[in-house]
């Protein structure tokens, strides 16, 4: 049977517009879920433990996820690209879905959380390996780092949007309808896909065998020494920022944000504006890349300092002040963070030998997923031990001192073949 793709023609929805709009719908969803269910773990136990509560559920969430990245290039060899996507993204729908609805009836938010956390992961496996594909063939006159920064104009307007009509949603009718709100909100993008029909672009890469046994136990990026200091990068980054994303709730909590989920739901709003300066950072690391720079560096100590600043207001100002000092600096941090994933994915992406995007994009989703889990648990500890700023300045500070080692092109020499030693 010859696999099935995804490719823009043929149909009302198929327009570069059309992508561009149910994309920034689908990731308003996603906001608008995280903040509803983070909002309902961090008041667990009267918001005691609200941290370790949040945690737990995204680390329930992020284990199942990356393992079931490793399998996805196989499961769209097999089934196409297009089958896979829709069929996980409709089991993400439903399941969302569900859970509003047990929430709105009254039962145990925190434990139906947990309960579909796992499968939510898995179902959101095939997302993060076709999106950026999917970005890369409507946005064909682009770079793969400039194609998806482009997207991220378009996600973080919607996102933004979604953060503060989720506060405002969650305050007056309540989590279980923000977790509603974030299923519909993924249905234009299914629409999307189901209209879809063959891509010359993503084609070749849908075509790739099923990986062997051997290829599926080994770690994702230890294949290739050219994929081994992006891939490490990409981990400390997730590690030290992908909380402050997830975990906004707990940390407006502890940095006593009032009302909690309008607080959050600001800073977030604010982070997920910053994606429009994407484009300009991609550029402007593309253009040190020409001129013989490394662009992954760069992308990681502007973000490093982006959140070095984040650490030092809230530790200087508080209340109001540091409220509108968040909103500042998380623009910048919201468009920096957003061009090292996309300069992370170039680069993996040009650095692959097999010619299959698919699986390079694997490696690095799995590598990144795997690790997140342990961001969670660390900045789960520290705010609950300490305080928001703590936790914020502990992250800052390994990514710009971990950026500053594995950053240095004598690093990426020693990972060639021959040139290293155990």
């Amino acid at each position: 049977m010859h696999p099935e793709s995804i490719q823009p023609g043929g149909g009302r929805l198929s327009s570069v517009s059309s992508f561009v709009i149910v994309q920034g719908l689908a990731a308003a969803g996603v906001i608008v879920g995280m903040l509803a269910a983070t909002s309902i773990t961090a008041a667990t136990d009267g918001g005691k433990y609200g941290a370790l509560w949040t945690g737990a559920f995204l680390v329930l969430l992020f284990v199942p996820k990356a393992a079931a990245i490793r399998f996805v290039p196989g499961w769209s060899a097999r089934f196409g690209a297009r089958r896979t996507f829709g069929a996980t993204l409709m089991g993400a729908i439903v399941l969302w879905s569900v859970a509003g609805i047990v929430v709105i009836a009254g039962g145990p938010g925190t434990l139906v959380l947990c309960a579909i956390a796992p499968f939510v992961g898995i179902m959101n496996a095939a997302f993060v390996i076709e999106a950026p594909l999917l970005a890369r063939t409507f946005l064909s006159k682009h770079s793969m780092a400039g194609a998806n920064a482009r997207v991220s104009v378009a996600r973080g307007i919607a996102c933004a949007l979604g953060s503060l009509g989720a506060g405002l949603l969650i305050n007056v009718a309540g989590a279980g309808w923000a977790l509603i709100c974030r299923a519909l909100l993924s249905f234009p993008l299914l629409l999307l896909i189901r209209d879809c029909t063959s891509s010359p672009v993503l084609a070749a890469s849908a075509q790739v065998e099923s990986p062997t046994p051997e290829e599926t136990v080994r770690p994702a990026g230890a294949a290739s020494p050219a994929l081994r200091r992006p891939v490490l990068l990409a981990i400390m980054l997730t590690v030290t920022t992908a909380p402050l994303i997830a975990m906004i709730v707990p940390i407006a909590q502890s940095l006593r944000q009032a009302p909690l989920v309008t607080g959050a739901s600001i800073m977030m709003a604010a982070i997920s504006a910053g994606a429009l300066l994407a484009p300009f950072f991609v550029s402007r690391f593309e253009r040190r890349q020409h001129r013989g720079g490394d662009p992954i560096s760069a992308a990681l100590v502007v973000t490093g300092l982006a959140v070095l600043a984040l650490g030092i207001v809230s530790l200087v100002v508080t209340r109001r002040a540091e409220l509108v000092a968040w909103v500042v600096v998380g623009l910048v941090f919201g468009g920096s963070e957003s061009a090292s994933h996309s300069t992370l994915l170039g680069e993996v992406v040009a650095s692959t030998k097999d010619g299959d995007p698919r699986q390079a994009i694997a490696k690095l989703k799995f590598s990144m997923n795997a690790a997140a889990p342990a961001g969670f648990v660390a900045w789960a500890i520290l705010l609950d031990a300490t305080s928001g700023a703590v936790a914020v300045l502990t992250a800052a500070g390994m990514l710009l001192a971990t950026t500053a080692v594995l950053g240095r092109r004598r690093f990426a020499r020693a990972c060639e073949p021959g040139l290293g030693h155990p």
